[in-house]
């Protein structure tokens, strides 16, 4: 069992850092469950609305357990409820940066949903711009390359690590 909490706050706060392409940036309150600084994180959000994204609503009262790595080319929210895994959420993007008290990364517009049934669908590929740089569309191809050349493994780690936090 994993339970290694390195790095988590006393009050085990912690904010996921967004910033969208565009430039905005979304920060969300969330629950640290492991944090490896510089390394990798899972954090917790807790639902406090219906959440409408590729297609499923994700209900008031759910959560996510949101895994990130510093060296991986996305992260991934698993959704549940209830204990039940609704879908898992891959965010294409580059994570700049797991402290203690933040969790921030880049999204690269791409994502990949996985249904419990092995269902995936790629969303997001037409809000690509034609002049992307190089490298993102790099990043892109990585991280699409390693989600759906293997999703049963990448879920398999991810059902196991969220299991063994929560």
């Amino acid at each position: 069992m994993l339970r290694m909490r390195s790095g988590v706050s006393k009050d085990g706060s912690i904010i996921e850092r967004k910033t969208r392409f565009d430039g905005s940036v979304q920060e969300f309150a969330c629950r640290a469950l492991l944090v490896e600084p510089g390394k990798r994180a899972v954090i917790r959000y807790d639902l406090d609305r219906d959440w409408h994204v590729g297609g499923m609503v994700l209900p008031k009262g759910g959560y996510t357990a949101g895994h990130f790595w510093i060296d991986r080319p996305y992260n991934v929210y698993h959704w549940l409820e209830n204990g039940k895994t609704l879908a898992y959420y891959f965010n294409v993007g580059l994570v700049d940066d797991i402290t203690d008290a933040q969790v921030a990364w880049r999204d690269l517009i791409i994502d990949v949903l996985v249904k419990p049934d092995g269902a995936i669908d790629i969303l997001d590929e037409d809000e690509v711009p034609a002049d992307l740089a190089p490298e993102h569309r790099g990043t892109i191809a990585r991280a699409l390359e390693q989600i759906v050349t293997n999703p049963k493994r990448l879920v398999s780690e991810i059902e196991r690590e969220t299991r063994d936090l929560l």
